[in-house]
């Protein structure tokens, strides 16, 4: 009968090793694709804005919004922290890995419940036949 394979077992990898390729493999790819979908995304209404009454308030402010993100250090996130979706996505990336122990874990328990009752039912089959075999002799 095997042991438990837990976390942190011989048979399954350290967390940190778990963790360490759930780093940000991109170093930021999400950040740079929404950049460039904003970018396109005020340029649209900057180009169209003009059509419409009062569009030239609206395009003006829009091509402000492309200006700023331009020339600010961390774009338009506030205080140019690292982006917030970047670190979201980091966690769920962790909480993917921990689920993914947690059901081998779940897995390696049912295994050994099954060895556990096979070994149970065998034995109880020897001892009925063994009591039966010493109550037919006495008989």
């Amino acid at each position: 009968m095997s042991g438990i394979n837990g976390i942190g077992s011989p048979q399954s990898p350290p967390i940190s090793q778990d963790l360490a390729q759930t780093a940000n493999p991109n170093g930021g790819r999400f950040r740079q694709v929404l950049s460039k979908v904003a970018d396109g995304a005020l340029a649209g209404v900057a180009a169209v804005a003009p059509v419409f009454p009062g569009g030239q308030l609206v395009s003006m402010a829009a091509n402000g919004l492309r200006e700023l993100k331009a020339t600010s250090p961390g774009g338009l996130t506030p205080g140019g922290q690292g982006d917030q979706l970047d670190r979201m996505f980091d966690m769920q990336k962790q909480s993917q890995v921990f689920n993914l122990q947690y059901l081998q874990l779940q897995t390696e328990m049912q295994a050994d419940n099954r060895r556990f009752s096979t070994l149970s039912n065998l034995m109880k089959v020897r001892h009925d036949t063994a009591k039966a075999a010493i109550n037919n002799m006495h008989a």
